[in-house]
């Protein structure tokens, strides 16, 4: 059986910190309180899949992408390949935005504990490659660990596993 393991910031800004790219600073007219380890990630960073349901953008593409949904109480950081948004609202706290019934959910998490949830959905992704089907042990243990990084992000995670 897998265990799940929640990584720390530090350890995740170094592994999304190999995926350098060019050095991208936000336009200054962009008026949006970006919580600090955001603009410090994606302004050197290619976009990257950290999960299935995980692609944070770079500042560019989070530029253009923000274009699209033209909003100014929130801010798109990241997608997941099928149409789904990720976005922080102006005091950190992440919402999906499902594409399928166009409704935002609150998270209830920060930036970081997004973070910290993708690298769990990342565990997941390479247990899946390896055996095809979750067992309900580790269903159990992926939400119990999800709900290690936030009480109610087993609940709150908008995916079935």
């Amino acid at each position: 059986m897998i265990s799940f393991k929640i990584r720390s910031i530090e350890e995740i800004e170094i592994e999304i910190l190999k995926a350098k790219g060019n050095v991208q600073n936000f336009p200054k007219i962009i008026d949006f309180p970006f919580p600090e380890h955001y603009k410090k990630l994606v302004s050197v960073i290619k976009t990257t899949e950290i999960a299935s349901e995980a692609i944070l953008y770079n500042a560019v593409e989070a530029v253009n992408e923000n274009k699209e949904y033209a909003l100014s109480d929130s801010w798109c950081f990241a997608g997941n390949g099928q149409g789904d948004r990720w976005f922080l609202d102006r005091s950190g706290t992440v919402f999906f935005y499902n594409h399928d019934d166009e409704k935002s959910e609150p998270m209830n998490i920060s930036f970081e504990e997004w973070l910290q949830m993708a690298f769990i959905v990342q565990q997941l992704d390479f247990y899946l490659d390896e055996y095809d089907e979750v067992s309900e042990p580790v269903r159990q243990n992926f939400y119990d660990t999800l709900n290690a990084i936030h009480p109610q992000l087993g609940e709150n995670y908008p995916f079935i596993v």
